[in-house]
């Protein structure tokens, strides 16, 4: 054996972990598409009352009611956790992976509530070094992105469209650093849309992201959004919009 073989494959782990829940993999039919989602968007989705868990993989996935081709399941946070997370979806047979988000924005003129949609990440994480791809800049999938990108301008929903930052430490965001991403384009920061990427582009697969802004660090404070009705407004949306686009 080479010593760089890969040992884990995580279809083998999915196959067992459905059959404990009396799953045949063989046998079932996983959306084609899944939404992960983070926090309040998660929750909200939840109040509409428009899908049903399903199956027990890479946590609680639900599938829409009116789609069975489309299904959301809440985000895990971080780069390792969401890359792991999608490597489980994937060898499930899920193809392609959208991640709705929160994040800190970087320009000076942000504020919390605005949306970005993302052409990529700027890769400051281990994970897309860990699978081969120390690259700058960890792309979205373009054609999923433009999708998106009609979709959010047919509803009407204001965006930015644009590269971001990806890191690994949520609380170690220097001004140094803040002032060098900003300079290279850098819309927002947060914590999962490379290393999502990394599995997509390394399985072959689909993924994008959208995050709403729900902090701003751009004016060299660390300004919170969280308790502005701006981000419900936005999460609604955002939601509203996905159902949407599942019932066609």
């Amino acid at each position: 054996m080479n010593r760089n073989d890969i040992l884990t494959e995580p279809s083998k782990l999915v196959r067992l972990e459905l059959k404990n829940a009396g799953f045949d993999m063989d046998k079932i039919h996983i959306p084609k598409r899944v939404f992960l989602l983070a926090d309040s968007l998660y929750d909200t989705m939840l109040s509409k009352n428009c899908g049903e868990y399903k199956y027990p993989l890479g946590g609680e996935l639900f599938v829409f009611h009116e789609n069975e081709e489309n299904g959301f399941i809440k985000g895990h946070m971080c780069s390792p956790a969401i890359a792991t997370q999608a490597e489980d979806l994937i060898a499930g047979g899920v193809e392609e992976l959208i991640h709705i988000g929160f994040a800190g924005g970087l320009q000076t003129d942000m504020k919390p509530g605005d949306i970005v949609l993302t052409d990529g990440a700027y890769n400051d994480t281990a994970v897309a070094r860990l699978y081969g791809f120390d690259y700058d800049i960890i792309e979205s999938t373009k054609r999923l992105t433009d999708e998106i990108s009609g979709l959010l301008t047919k509803n009407g929903i204001l965006f930015r469209r644009g590269k971001h930052w990806t890191t690994d430490a949520g609380y170690h965001e220097t001004w140094g650093q803040i002032l060098d991403y900003r300079e290279k384009g850098a819309l927002c920061v947060e914590m999962e849309g490379a290393g999502l990427f990394t599995i997509a582009n390394y399985r072959k697969c689909s993924a994008s992201a959208v995050y709403v802004i729900s902090d701003v660090t751009g004016g060299g404070s660390w300004e919170l959004g969280w308790s502005e009705g701006s981000l419900d407004a936005s999460v609604d949306k955002l939601i509203d919009t996905i159902i949407s686009s599942v019932r066609g």
